[in-house]
């Protein structure tokens, strides 16, 4: 719990950025969520990152963009030299900024099957994107001067425009390749098929013998890909739906609690609190203040 907590704090604020040369043993190597979009920029080569089913080979220049509904892990194999900025942001922060013909979350790929995670950047267009960030750094420590709060808002919005310019282009021009290994590709149906089913009354046994394995080996697999358990996963997958259904607004607790594949409120309570950092009735309560 202590690592999940520190992990968690940058999580809970309007935005942190983070620039990082090597690791620790506090990375989280293993399928997890945040309650924060992420901004993922490699500087060198040196790590994979595993998002939902897919599989990529961190690449220099490499701009991976994650939202709080995308579960993945970091598994960092330059353990000295991997370099990356990460810029986690909450996206009600920038909500002022959206207009009925623009959102800044475009990027993101809400709801869009076709969406890539990973956009292949020129060297020219990450160094860009590292000189925003040194400017957002140095605004957010020198939060004395006039305006402080409102620079780096703006700024942080011109960061989310560069990136949705490079993400349309991207989407036509400059897809990443996802990689599927045999182990990988044996594990995406089970997945699908707990992204459809997640409602239902699902446990390891069952879906082991509806994919002819024991559950033995179904826990083993989801270890090897995704660092969790089975269950962990299928508990991940109902908070994250729980979190959209709260998103929408005009729906309960109650009900986002069952829809979502809980059939315990109390438990559900607990669940979510601990996972997102806040009870679900007052993450829902922000989406209603926007709304």
């Amino acid at each position: 719990m202590d690592s999940l907590k520190k992990v968690r704090e940058p999580h809970n604020v309007d935005f942190h950025l983070d620039h990082s040369i090597g690791t620790d043993k506090e990375v989280m190597n293993y399928y997890h969520f945040h309650n924060v979009y992420e901004i993922y920029l490699a500087i060198t080569e040196g790590a994979e990152m595993w998002i939902g089913n897919e599989r990529y080979i961190i690449s220099p220049n490499d701009l991976l963009l994650l939202s709080s509904s995308d579960q993945h892990r970091v598994i960092v194999n330059d353990r000295k030299g991997f370099e990356r900025y990460i810029l986690y942001f909450n996206p009600l922060y920038i909500q002022t900024f959206n207009t009925y013909h623009t959102t800044l979350l475009e990027c993101f790929g809400i709801n869009d099957s076709k969406r890539t995670h990973c956009l292949k950047l020129s060297t020219e267009e990450t160094q860009k994107l590292i000189s925003l960030y040194s400017r957002l750094s140095d605004i957010k420590d020198d939060n004395d001067s006039y305006a402080w709060e409102i620079k780096q808002k703006i700024l942080l919005s011109e960061i989310l425009i560069i990136i949705n310019e490079i993400y349309i282009e991207g989407m036509r021009k400059r897809k990443s390749e996802k990689i599927t290994s045999t182990a990988h590709q044996s594990l995406i149906s089970i997945m699908e098929y707990i992204g459809v089913n997640y409602d239902k009354d699902l446990n390891a046994q069952q879906v082991a013998e509806l994919f002819d394995l024991n559950r033995h080996s179904l826990n083993r697999l989801f270890k090897e890909i995704t660092g969790i358990s089975f269950h962990k996963y299928l508990v991940n997958t109902r908070i994250i739906k729980a979190q959209e259904l709260l998103m929408q607004g005009d729906i309960s607790t109650t009900q986002a609690c069952y829809e979502s594949g809980f059939n315990d409120y109390a438990h559900f309570i607990r669940t979510f609190s601990n996972a997102v950092g806040i009870s679900p009735g007052k993450y829902a309560k922000q989406f209603q203040k926007i709304k």
